[in-house]
């Protein structure tokens, strides 16, 4: 993402897995982040924090993120909503297939298997 480390800033806290274990928040940094889809988009600073451990997901949006972007999140339909400032509505969508097989992995880098998929 060609980011500078002075974009970083300290961040002290921790976050908790779903399973209850603790991960060390390292840094942080603010990023201004589009939502697009089709010609709807939405602009947000969100802030990003870094840590070292091995996650599913690359990206979690916690809810104060959610409410400044008025956005409905279903993990049963893989789709997040939200509206622009025209009130247009941005449907971000995941790709079931692809987080099918993170799960995979993140099951198997517990074990100590890794698997790599070029797509």
């Amino acid at each position: 993402m060609q980011l500078s480390p002075d974009q970083l800033r300290p961040y002290i806290g921790c976050l908790y897995r779903f399973a209850g274990d603790q991960v060390e928040v390292r840094e942080y940094l603010e990023l201004r982040t589009t939502f697009i889809d089709g010609f709807a988009s939405c602009i947000e600073n969100i802030r990003y924090l870094v840590v070292n451990a091995h996650f599913v997901y690359n990206v979690l949006l916690e809810r104060p993120a959610l409410n400044r972007l008025r956005a409905v999140a279903s993990t049963r339909h893989m789709r997040m909503k939200l509206s622009d400032l025209n009130g247009k509505v941005i449907v971000i969508k995941s790709d079931q297939q692809k987080a099918k097989r993170c799960y995979e992995n993140s099951l198997k880098a517990k074990r100590g298997v890794f698997m790599v998929a070029f797509v």
